[in-house]
Parts: structure tokens; sequence; C-alpha cells
């Protein structure tokens, strides 16, 4: 068996993996969060707080088996399409670390605090914050262009 093609799987698989469990904690709490109900976020919560550890190793774990795969098939690692791929790269891992791994621990001290019933207001303050909610688009907006980036390969191989 050609190990390339391993390499390969194992890069995309950990992208997958990584994307699924952050993009989806992401999705789920702002779901959760349009209840209107403190027990529904904090029961997202309690699960993101579970697994969001997981989240760098995934995506570390796919970028280096990334840079296996670019190597072992030859790849131009300089090539625009795989700079364009490690800048956006960056920009994902930076949000996470900087933007969104403070806002679930905030996030999770306010839910521990707060009963259950309506969202409270500083629990809103926190989802309806303009700038948590750029974040939240530039994030996605990340992931899609690494996708296109990834498939169309843009200014060659």
């Amino acid at each position: 068996m050609d190990l390339r093609i391993v390499w390969l799987f194992l890069h995309i698989a950990l992208m997958f993996a990584g994307v699924t469990v952050s993009y989806g904690i992401t999705t789920m709490l702002r779901v959760a969060y349009g209840t209107g109900q403190t027990a529904a976020v904090r029961g997202v919560g309690m699960t993101a707080g579970k697994i969001g550890h997981y989240i760098p190793i995934l995506f570390v774990g796919g970028g280096i088996f990334g840079l296996i795969t670019g190597i072992t098939y030859g790849y131009n690692l300089l090539a625009p399409w795989l700079i364009i791929a490690y800048v956006l790269f960056a920009i994902a891992m930076i949000l996470g670390v900087v933007e969104n791994a403070p806002f679930g621990a905030k996030l999770g001290k306010l839910l521990m605090q707060t009963p259950d019933g309506p969202v409270t207001a500083e629990i809103r303050e926190l989802f309806d914050e303009p700038r948590t909610v750029a974040l939240l688009w530039v994030d996605y907006a990340v992931v899609i262009l690494l996708i296109f980036d990834m498939v169309v390969k843009p200014f060659g191989v």
C-alpha cells in the first residue's frame, strides 16, 4: 500500500473531525441560545467543555499530516494555494485561541452561576456583542475559504 494515501486520509479525516467538533459546538451553542433558555445553553456548554480540548489536537494533527502529505506527494510547499491555506489555517487557529476559547471560558463561568430559566442579560450580551457576531462570520468564512482553496487550488498546483 502506498503510504501517501494514508497520510492524505489522516489529513482529511483529522481536519473534518476538527471542523465537526469546533464548528459543531459553535453552531449548537447558537441554536441553544436561540431557545432563550439557560438550561439549553448549559447543556451544550457542558458537552463543549468535555470535548473542546480535542480541537487543537485535531487541527494541529491534521496540519502535520497535511505537510507530510504535501512532502510525500512532491507538492511545492510554497505553491500559492498552499500559502493561502497556511494563512487561513493560522487565522483560524488564532481566532480559536484568542477569541473562541476565552468566549467559552466566560460563557462557562456565567452558565455555572445562572439558574435555569430565560437567558440572562449577561449571557445575551456575550452572544450578541457585535465583535462576537462579526468574528463568528469571519470564522465561518475562513473554513469555507479553506475548503475552496483545498478543492480548487487557485493559482495552480
